[in-house]
């Protein structure tokens, strides 16, 4: 800009200087007379020199306008200048800032992508298990759970105090908070838990000691994201009952089987701490099916 404005005024100038120079050729200090002899022209000249002046002021004053008009426009020009770099700078942090969460969102949605497909092969090694467990008809020692009929016979619930002790169906299920029994999170029984089972052990020999038992063991979902880890745990948790059974309570090996019912049966609502606490349990279950 500041070049256009230089050679704007040149040209002004050059145009001034020229007026001057045509006029001064037109007019001189003497002019001839008709009798050849040269006189002074005092007034003609006094005139034309008014007139060029005024002529002068007059183009000086429209090009010193011109100046002023493009130096405002100069002016105004840097100043749209000014702010268009000013919005090239922010559009320039804003992509930044749009390339830097764009590369962060990809980074999230893959790490949940490697999640997903871990929990999916965890599910169906978990659901594999299950149908194992359940399809399942053999117990330890090689007793199988489905005996004849003719051995069946009606289950009476016992009272354990403190132990909730119910009838469903045919079965009878002794229901054992996991907390009471082992260290949390674990399958390690603590002191307690070992009491409390020596009194289900009692019971199960004393009323049922030719009944077929299952033990099951559940959680709550606190490990959702791993089911194969809550699979574990509640076969931890329920290989830990029957083996306090059999080598503490010598309850017949034969009688006895196990299962893991990971987070599958829920009794309560997990979306609180007292119901995953409820859900967190060992069913004993007493079948009406004998062992021979």
């Amino acid at each position: 800009m500041p070049n256009r404005l230089q050679r704007a005024l040149s040209l002004a100038l050059l145009a001034v200087c020229a007026a001057s120079i045509a006029t001064g050729c037109k007019q001189g200090p003497f002019q001839p007379t008709t009798a050849g002899v040269a006189q002074p022209a005092t007034n003609g000249i006094a005139a034309a020199t008014s007139a060029q002046n005024n002529v002068w002021q007059q183009q000086a004053q429209s090009l010193a306008a011109q100046v002023q008009d493009l130096t405002r426009r100069v002016g105004q020009l840097d100043m749209n200048n000014s702010d268009l770099h000013r919005q090239l700078a922010q559009a320039e942090q804003q992509r930044t800032q749009y390339t830097e969460q764009i590369a962060l969102l990809q980074k999230q949605l893959g790490e949940m992508a490697a999640k997903a497909r871990d929990m999916t092969l965890a599910k169906q090694e978990a659901d594999k298990q299950l149908t194992a467990l359940q399809a399942s008809t053999q117990f330890r020692g090689g007793a199988s759970i489905s005996a004849n009929n003719s051995v069946r016979q009606s289950l009476t619930p016992v009272s354990l105090p403190g132990i909730n002790v119910r009838q469903e169906g045919e079965v009878i299920r002794i229901e054992l908070p996991a907390d009471k029994l082992f260290t949390p999170g674990t399958a390690q029984l603590h002191a307690d838990g070992v009491r409390v089972l020596d009194e289900v052990a009692g019971a199960i020999a004393r009323s049922y000691p030719r009944q077929r038992v299952i033990i099951e063991g559940h959680t709550d979902n606190s490990a959702s994201f791993n089911p194969a880890a809550a699979h574990m745990l509640s076969g931890g948790q329920a290989q830990a009952v029957f083996q306090q059974f059999v080598q503490r309570n010598h309850l017949p090996q034969r009688q006895l089987s196990i299962l893991a019912m990971g987070e599958n049966h829920p009794i309560a609502s997990n979306a609180t701490p007292a119901g995953q606490a409820a859900n967190r349990r060992i069913e004993v279950v007493i079948y009406p099916d004998t062992l021979d």
